[in-house]
């Protein structure tokens, strides 16, 4: 699904479209963003367990995942995914697969790409205890980067929080000003950066 000319470092997390680095979706929101009052250690283990809930919801998607090999913690979020996937109906049709907006040079990787309900839709995963604010933008800047690559109407967001009983919610997200709030953080993010490449 990449477009031509996009390179992903998966070990720098960095984003090159035809050799020039671009910011990723995750940058651009860190300014709203605020996990300040969270001790360094507390955000690292929340961080790394996020990452293996999206590696194996990957695995499941592919059909790779061995149930029996999976983390004990990781198994009700692993559920909880595969059930919303049995009860939605939805179609996989791109996962962990990234994105580009060349015109407003920016990059970053959606969870999923679905055809869900008779239009494709763009959902973010979260394991976290609450849903956070930032994922209207963060999906708006998915939706809208795919729609740059792709044409067509822009994909429907849609945030499915994984939780720890193995049930899900779907939430919808809706709201137009998450675009505008993107657009304000990417252009801070540009004002901070006035030669375009982030310092590697």
């Amino acid at each position: 699904m990449p477009a031509s000319g996009i390179d992903f470092c998966s070990v720098s997390h960095t984003y090159r479209l035809d050799g020039r680095v671009l910011p990723s979706v995750t940058e651009i929101l860190a300014p709203i963003v605020d996990y300040s009052m969270v001790p360094p250690d507390v955000l690292a283990a929340a961080a790394e367990f996020g990452r293996n809930v999206h590696l194996a919801t990957h695995l499941y998607d592919l059909g790779e995942l061995d149930f029996e090999q999976l983390d004990p913690a990781l198994d009700p979020y692993v559920r909880a995914w595969a059930r919303f996937m049995e009860e939605s109906g939805a179609v996989v049709i791109a996962s962990e697969q990234p994105v580009v907006h060349a015109k407003l040079g920016y990059a970053g990787t959606p969870d999923r790409v679905l055809a869900w309900r008779d239009r494709l839709v763009v959902p973010d995963l979260k394991s976290t205890s609450v849903v956070p604010r930032s994922v209207g933008p963060q999906t708006v800047a998915y939706a809208r980067a795919y729609q740059a690559m792709r044409g067509g109407r822009v994909p429907a967001r849609y945030c499915i929080h994984l939780r720890a009983d193995g049930t899900y919610r779907a939430h919808a997200r809706r709201d137009p000003a998450d675009w505008s709030m993107f657009l304000s953080c990417l252009n801070v993010y540009r004002f901070n950066h006035p030669h375009g490449e982030k310092e590697q």
